[in-house]
């Protein structure tokens, strides 16, 4: 009499070939067998897709809440103008700390969207300008510096935009 293997060694070794890596599973798709869900389940497919969303998520509030602080010192430096020369400066340099950190970190997380690459490019171009130019407390000075800054929010509103950001 020949020896049989187990029924149920025989059922684990036909399922294992039908194991799913982790990268490919996808929770949103309703069309899998069950045996694909429940594969996806058990070797932490969904799991990780769960951890990759919610970093995903973490990062793209992280990167709104810089926008937000880039809008608010924006404005800031927009009343600022009529203020003394040094609390302008000591503005302006929040401001370009701020952005210059929110526009290299875009550069890295975006950095296979071209469109996105030559925004930040032109945001930082008017951020170099910015630097550049003198502050003043001429009213001639204060009027086109109101100007820049108005340019300046709306480019940052288009680039926050078009990342899907509100």
């Amino acid at each position: 009499m020949k020896a049989r293997p187990p029924l149920a060694l025989l059922a684990l070794l036909a399922l294992g070939g039908c194991a799913t890596q982790p990268g490919s599973c996808n929770s949103a798709n309703a069309d899998a067998s069950l045996l694909t869900k429940a594969s996806c389940d058990y070797s932490g497919g969904y799991a990780e897709q769960v951890r990759r969303q919610e970093q995903e998520l973490a990062d793209a509030r992280a990167e709104n809440e810089q926008f937000r602080q880039v809008y608010e010192q924006i404005a800031a430096q927009q009343s600022a103008t009529r203020e003394s020369l040094q609390v302008q400066q000591r503005k302006q340099a929040e401001l370009d700390q701020s952005l210059g950190q929110l526009l290299g970190q875009l550069k890295n997380r975006h950095a296979n969207k071209g469109s996105v690459q030559q925004q930040i490019a032109s945001l930082e171009q008017q951020l170099q300008a910015s630097r550049s130019a003198p502050a003043s407390s001429d009213p001639a000075a204060v009027a086109a510096r109101q100007e820049e800054l108005k340019a300046l929010q709306q480019k940052v509103s288009r680039l926050q935009l078009s990342l899907g950001y509100e």
